[in-house]
């Protein structure tokens, strides 16, 4: 293990902390997300622009699969459908993420540009789609991000199944219980995966979504 990603499981084990249970398919801010799930009962509220189908999304805003949630640069979101629970964030360039599936039932998430935490409850085999990357997930926490050339996962817990879009022979089984490993799938000049630090999340984030869903990520002891 390098010793940037060392030196990320470092800083996120100084973050570990619990929260009071979230419910509801509600769009939140992760600006005090902790502060205001732990001790106030009022609607939470995004950050930056936040879209749901085209459309401004207001505050509490509910969210169903067969939407498509977009992010501004800098902006996120966090909801969560049915027994799923994510985050969205726009970095730079900004976020988009289709919600594949029915109702409360999440069957594929699409990410077609920005970063995205997902935790998943107990259930079939979902599947997380990105530029170059299809990832198969169960009862998963992780975070991934969709660029152009390539994609970014971090194993955070659970088990993964990382695949090229382009060359399904480039493939990696993982099982992981606390940020054991990132990695990029690259596209060019040839698919591959490589090894990659910690990018863009803390354990607040994987804190924070889980719960949404009324549950506490496996590190969480308390």
């Amino acid at each position: 293990m390098d010793t940037k990603y060392l030196s990320f499981m470092a800083r996120a084990c100084t973050r570990r902390s619990a929260l009071a249970t979230g419910s509801g398919l509600l769009l939140a801010s992760l600006g005090g997300g902790r502060d205001a799930l732990a001790q106030s009962s009022e609607p939470l509220k995004i950050k930056g622009q936040v879209k749901v189908d085209g459309k401004r999304a207001e505050a509490s805003q509910q969210v169903r699969a067969g939407q498509e949630v977009s992010v501004s640069p800098g902006g996120s979101a966090a909801f969560a459908v049915g027994n799923d629970a994510f985050i969205v964030k726009g970095q730079e360039r900004g976020a988009r993420l289709q919600i594949e599936g029915k109702g409360s039932t999440v069957d594929q998430l699409r990410l077609v540009s920005g970063g995205l935490v997902a935790t998943f409850g107990k259930g079939p085999e979902r599947k997380i789609v990105t530029t170059s990357a299809t990832i198969g997930i169960r009862g998963t926490g992780c975070y991934v991000e969709s660029q152009l050339h390539r994609s970014y996962i971090c194993y955070c817990y659970g088990q993964f199944a990382f695949t090229s879009r382009d060359d399904r022979s480039v493939q990696e089984d993982f099982e992981a219980s606390y940020h054991d490993a990132g990695r990029f799938m690259l596209r060019w000049p040839r698919p591959r995966i490589v090894p990659a630090g910690g990018l863009g999340h803390d354990d607040d984030d994987l804190i924070l979504a889980e719960s949404l869903v009324g549950r506490k990520p496996p590190f969480v002891k308390t």
